[in-house]
């Protein structure tokens, strides 16, 4: 790496690390490219440089958060059975979650498919490969389960995007705060213990998804 490759570099860290810390401080959505660059200390038409527009801030925010995860989850992905091992990587994905509730507000918000369109190609082909590593995994988990006989589905597709609501849903859940004040009864760690357990079970039980009928069918 050239020294001007390095000095481009440490300076889109520092625009990083320094825009994070301001979104921490008081919430991602209300502070603007000329704050993060006062911040910083660096002139605002430097920042375009690097990030055209505070769209790519929160999406290279959200794509490395989710890059850690994954990097978290692939270090733990053979511990135990199939099936134990990717009530591991839920359980960790949780707690990661709740460490980090502004990145998880910004890996939502950089779902949103109209905010996807105003990205560059670049940086949507990065959200679709790290989707698709994402997917690769849990299949992987799934085939291996069903290869160690703990599960019996004749696709993984058809119990793979249970998982995946139930991921959106403790994001959400994350995102939001917690529970607020209409729930007393449980912590936020006892939440993501029922909810990874609840996830499993439902594996277990997956021999039973397509025995009932969809409303549609009863209809016809």
């Amino acid at each position: 790496m050239s020294y001007q490759d390095e000095v481009f570099a440490q300076r889109e860290r520092l625009l990083l690390d320094t825009a994070l810390e301001l979104f921490l401080q008081r919430g991602w959505e209300s502070v603007t490219v000329a704050e993060v660059a006062a911040a910083a200390g660096i002139g605002k038409g430097t920042v375009y440089k690097h990030f055209p527009t505070k769209d790519a801030i929160y999406a290279r925010l959200a794509l490395e958060f989710s890059r850690r995860c994954l990097a978290r989850y692939r270090a733990i992905s053979d511990v135990g059975s199939p099936l134990v091992a990717m009530r591991a990587v839920i359980r960790l994905a949780f707690d990661l979650m709740a460490q980090s509730p502004v990145e998880v507000q910004l890996c939502l918000h950089c779902e949103r498919p109209e905010f996807l369109d105003r990205l560059g190609s670049d940086i949507q082909s990065e959200f679709r490969q790290l989707d698709a590593e994402y997917t690769e995994m849990f299949h992987q988990f799934l085939d291996a389960a069903v290869s160690h006989g703990e599960l019996k589905i004749a696709s993984v597709e058809t119990v793979y995007w249970g998982i995946e609501a139930g991921f959106q849903g403790v994001m959400s859940r994350v995102a939001a705060g917690g529970f607020g004040p209409r729930s007393h009864t449980t912590t936020l760690p006892t939440y993501f213990d029922y909810v990874a357990d609840f996830m499993i079970a439902g594996l277990v039980g997956a021999p039973a998804v397509g025995s009932v009928p969809h409303i549609q069918d009863e209809q016809q």
